[in-house]
């Protein structure tokens, strides 16, 4: 069985050295063979010296491709179909920004014979600098067992047969349309779903995303949560149309509004009883009022576009 591990990288040579190190660490299990493909969205080769440094330190073979036309669909798709196009069986997707823990590859990789599908999904769990408010951080839990078969999946953590991309197989690419708004892999496996690709949960097998500083604030957390919510109306008006996605965000919009405002808004009272647990129901309240913007903004044909710029380069 022939693997191969894709890292979409742009400008970040420090954050794809901690990946790459983590990804060459791993145990490999016999019957199995491992390489990387580093892909570049660049015109230009910025990161081939961290490649092949880490190439020689762990003599690993590391493979490092050029994506000139920006917007991580592209970069994406042109993982899948090296692989595809060079023999491998399996392309494993990791983000430039995440690092493996140990066991992982093994974990994933055993999945493939307890589980029948063409998609496995793994774990990610964040690291939060040291000065994140309590009250701003997410709380961690696996809310699924493991076997769980879903409807979609991300980009990052993720095993994907070579078969979806590949013309005698499903022959699907990632959206290129969708290069700066986001949300183009949650389109792209749930595309692999409708096309009657199975995708599995698999908790064990775990990276950790570091996040930087610059996300931790009140603005950017909100802005995320506005910015979700209009590619969900994105997604819903490329599977119904635009007049079914418009009357779903609108209903959303309007409900995720009266919900903020009469039910959410009192409970950030608790506030006089517990001040921590009131800055926490403030937040979910301000992140209800974003989500509710979101939807609305769909509605109205705003798209915001977050990806022209590259966090940590």
């Amino acid at each position: 069985m022939k693997v191969c591990v894709a890292i979409c990288t742009r400008e970040r040579p420090i954050l794809l050295r901690s990946c790459l190190e983590s990804v060459c660490r791993q145990d490999v299990p016999d019957g199995i063979s491992m390489d990387i493909v580093v892909v570049e969205n660049h015109s230009e080769e910025m990161s081939r010296w961290v490649t092949e440094e880490v190439a020689r330190e762990f003599n690993q073979t590391i493979h490092y491709v050029l994506e000139p036309e920006l917007g991580i669909p592209f970069v994406r798709t042109r993982c899948g179909v090296f692989a595809a196009e060079n023999g491998y069986d399996w392309v494993l997707y990791v983000d430039d920004d995440e690092v493996a823990h140990p066991g992982w590859f093994s974990t994933i990789m055993t999945a493939t014979g307890q589980y029948e599908a063409d998609v496995y999904y793994g774990r990610v769990i964040y690291s939060y600098p040291p000065e994140t408010p309590e009250w701003l951080i997410p709380e961690s839990a696996n809310k699924r067992p493991t076997g769980t078969f879903l409807k979609k999946a991300e980009g990052h953590n993720t095993l994907v047969n070579t078969r979806v991309f590949r013309d005698d197989g499903l022959g699907l690419r990632f959206d290129g349309n969708m290069r700066f708004s986001g949300g183009s892999d949650t389109d792209f496996f749930s595309r692999v779903h409708d096309a009657g690709g199975k995708i599995v949960w698999i908790a064990e097998a775990v990276v950790e995303e570091m996040v930087p500083a610059n996300r931790m604030t009140l603005r950017w957390q909100l802005h995320r949560t506005f910015r979700v919510a209009c590619n969900i109306s994105k997604l819903h008006e490329k599977r119904t149309g635009r007049l079914n996605a418009s009357i779903k965000s609108l209903i959303k919009g309007i409900g995720r509004l009266f919900s903020a405002v009469f039910v959410q808004l009192p409970a950030c009272l608790v506030i006089v009883a517990s001040k921590e647990r009131g800055k926490r129901q403030a937040f979910h309240t301000a992140k209800q009022v974003a989500s509710a913007l979101g939807s609305l903004s769909y509605f109205f044909g705003h798209q915001p576009q977050p990806y022209r710029k590259v966090d940590g380069a």
